[in-house]
């Protein structure tokens, strides 16, 4: 299954919207106005909660997020690679560990789920942030949850360009 997730042209909350491959929209992502936390709802197309994302507020040099059910049960644990040349990312999940790796631009994810890979993240290049999320047909029914994944290595992402920018104007 194939979906598209692409950031709003304005929006201040952050929101994005998933549509599949017939430009049909299948999910909503909303933003919080301010949060330190970079804070994300996943919903669906009702407006019914399903997942929230959120940024670790204290990392200690390692990026970390949580993605929470809508009953704020924790479900996955998402941390970055401390050291590597590309994104890589290790979520403890229900599922099992999912280990997500990048190349060294970040346009280009491999999902993998008990070492067989089950999904590919491809970010496009544009005005605004835009991702493709190709899931295997067998986790179709977890397609928000996936979703979440990708808001989350989003938010890491966003983050580190925010650390890097604003070491750079002192």
């Amino acid at each position: 299954m194939q979906v598209s997730i692409r950031n709003k042209w304005i929006s201040l909350r952050g929101g994005s919207t998933v549509k599949d491959m017939n430009e049909k929209d299948v999910l909503y992502v909303k933003g919080k106005f301010w949060t330190f936390t970079r804070k994300k709802f996943v919903q669906d197309m009702n407006g019914n909660l399903l997942y929230t994302v959120r940024n670790k507020f204290w990392t200690f040099f390692v990026r970390k997020a949580l993605v929470y059910d809508k009953d704020g049960n924790q479900l996955a644990f998402m941390k970055k690679k401390f050291w590597s040349f590309h994104d890589h990312y290790f979520i403890d999940t229900k599922l099992g560990q999912i280990e997500i790796k990048g190349n060294i631009l970040c346009f280009d994810y491999h999902i993998s789920l008990k070492g067989k890979e089950i999904g590919h993240v491809s970010r496009k290049i544009s005005l605004r942030d835009s991702f493709v999320l190709d899931i295997d047909d067998e986790y179709k029914n977890d397609l928000a949850f996936f979703v979440a994944l990708v808001i989350a290595i989003d938010n890491i992402t966003d983050q580190r360009r925010q650390d890097n920018s604003s070491s750079y104007s002192d």
